[in-house]
């Protein structure tokens, strides 16, 4: 008997981000800071809406406000905290 192996694979959309080194999928290809850290709540990272969110990238960080729109790519990475001095 041959067993038959199905995995629903609807070609799945999205594009893969992390928040913290915590990967998500992310479903549309434009967020705010604002949304990004909604999903990325909705996915288990444990942030607060009020953190403050950076872009990382080989440069160095680059903050998102909350309302702004940020076009999403493969593999970016974010990091989300609480702010203020780190001095």
């Amino acid at each position: 008997m041959v067993e038959e192996t199905h995995t629903t694979t609807k070609t799945e959309v999205g594009i893969v981000i992390s928040v913290n080194k915590v990967k998500f999928r992310e479903e549309h290809a434009e967020r705010t800071g604002l949304q990004i850290k909604e999903d990325a709540i909705a996915a288990g990272v444990k942030i607060k809406l009020t953190y403050v969110l950076d872009l990382e990238h080989e440069g160095g960080t680059v903050r998102i406000p909350d309302d702004k729109v940020v076009v999403l790519e493969e593999g970016m990475a974010f990091l989300a905290h609480p702010g203020g001095s780190d001095s």
